[in-house]
């Protein structure tokens, strides 16, 4: 079960000129380093197509390879070299447990083992018929609809104060008697990797350093910035500073504090120039706040009265930016800087709002093929066809825009946590996937733009020749 027991969410790439997508465990096949030519297959030789985004391209296993003499760069036509900008989610992420709230690392691997383990009802309880975990939902059971173990357990027990019930019940899905119990071999290799070298849990998963790790290997520039709705800048703040030090218990060794010469990705949140809050009026109108990650009514401020912009003249060295030009405008100039921020999203705005992507963590992007940027954004808690918890926004026109399909297979990746904590270059793969995928969306915008102008002529031409005759005829 291990190297294939995950089914992945996305068909596999067509390539041009190459006839139907690859199937089964067939190796990749790669004719050139254009990101057009290069076909690579689902991993472990699945795919399930129903429920996916068309056209999307992905590998969510350590079975999808690049060719040993072609560099991830190598990718990027031209030989142009965009500087990164990473928005990193934090919890179930790059952060798995939660000593605060006792979410231990086998807790973590039963609940996600549950969203991804599908069933039916039989009398009265959940029964696994589906051998195969998958992230998204495989075809029903003999024409019955399957659920998965979360989805049961919310349908069972819907009411709010159950909720603990639900939450205990999914963390102790595969022990014996329980309905995941078959799985408990696949839960205990999970857990192997959740843990330190002391016995302790593990807490940025080694995944996310494995991604810091690799772009500092190809010397590739980029800015780490962390985007959460809680209070866990701090632990994280520590963690990357103890990994950046080279005091890591897992990394020991590293040099990212700049003593080698190259940038400092040590993260301190006293430093006003690295931390800042989002904070959206009643209207809906963005603020950036730099130089604090409190927020009204969070935390420390539950019970204070201002409830808008006047909360933050509390903090002498905060800046502001209000609106979304001139958050834009810093943002921009920010991120074109290798280092490390943290920012706090606006949870409350958020959930006031219903929940909705036009209300949740603000993304800037940059779809022209000038931008010296390409930013990306990993995040788990949204869907394939609803970025729901992120809200895009386009650094050009300065709107905000919810097209989940095309940066999906470009820009945002939606973080799976069981395949981030089984494989460790799991970010790295994701990250070498859209940066293809940018490219060949720039590609076929330009193609497009050709047969518009190509369109555009032929009409010019004809309208020319009709005048040309209609003159002839007069004469």
């Amino acid at each position: 079960l291990w190297p294939g027991v995950f089914a992945s969410p996305h068909p596999p790439l067509r390539s041009r000129g190459c006839g139907p997508p690859l199937m089964g465990n067939v190796g990749p096949q790669v004719q050139s380093c254009c990101p057009e030519d290069v076909e690579i297959p689902p991993p472990g030789g699945k795919s399930t197509i129903g429920e996916c985004f068309l056209g999307a391209i992905a590998s969510t296993s350590s079975t999808r390879t690049t060719p040993s003499n072609v560099s991830p760069r190598s990718y990027i036509a031209g030989g142009v070299i965009r500087h990164l900008v990473i928005n990193m989610d934090i919890n179930k992420t790059v952060l798995m447990t939660d000593a605060a709230t006792g979410k231990t690392a086998e807790a973590v691997v039963n609940e996600e083992l549950s969203s991804a383990s599908w069933g039916v009802e039989v009398d009265g309880r959940w029964r696994l018929v589906v051998p195969e975990l998958s992230v998204i939902r495989p075809p029903g059971h003999d024409g019955s609809s399957v659920q998965s173990y979360g989805e049961w357990l919310e349908s069972k027990f819907p009411a709010a104060d159950q909720r603990s019930l639900r939450r205990r019940l999914k963390a102790s899905f595969t022990l014996p008697d329980q309905p995941g119990a078959s799985l408990a071999p696949l839960a205990a290799r999970l857990q192997e990797e959740l843990v330190m070298p002391d016995g302790s849990d593990v807490r940025l998963i080694p995944g996310f350093f494995e991604l810091l790790l690799s772009m500092k290997r190809s010397g590739r520039s980029f800015t780490l910035c962390f985007r959460t709705f809680g209070d866990d800048l701090a632990m994280v703040a520590n963690e990357l500073t103890q990994f950046c030090e080279g005091r890591h218990p897992m990394f020991p060794g590293v040099v990212m504090d700049g003593s080698d010469g190259d940038t400092d990705y040590r993260l301190n949140l006293s430093d006003p120039e690295q931390c800042g809050t989002f904070y959206r009026d009643e209207a809906g109108q963005l603020s950036l706040l730099m130089g604090t990650v409190e927020q009204p009514g969070e935390g420390a401020y539950k019970d204070v009265k201002e409830k808008n912009l006047d909360f933050f003249k509390r903090f002498p060295d905060v800046k502001a930016f209000v609106g979304v030009e001139d958050v834009c405008d810093y943002m921009s100039r920010k991120c074109s800087c290798p280092g490390s921020l943290a920012l706090r999203d606006h949870y409350a705005y958020w959930k006031a709002s219903g929940m909705v992507s036009e209300a949740g963590k603000a993304f800037f992007f940059d779809l022209r093929r000038c931008s010296a940027q390409h930013a990306v954004f990993f995040d788990d808690n949204l869907d394939y066809d609803n970025l729901k918890i992120i809200c895009p926004i386009d650094l050009q026109q300065r709107i905000e825009r919810s097209s989940a399909l095309a940066l999906l297979r470009s820009h945002v990746c939606k973080t799976e946590p069981l395949m981030a904590i089984k494989d460790r270059r799991y970010f790295v793969t994701e990250l070498e996937r859209l940066e293809v995928g940018y490219e060949r969306r720039l590609r076929a915008r330009e193609r497009l733009l050709k047969v518009m102008h190509g369109v555009r002529a032929s009409l010019r031409w004809r309208a020319l020749c009709s005048r040309r005759a209609q003159s002839k005829g007069e004469a």
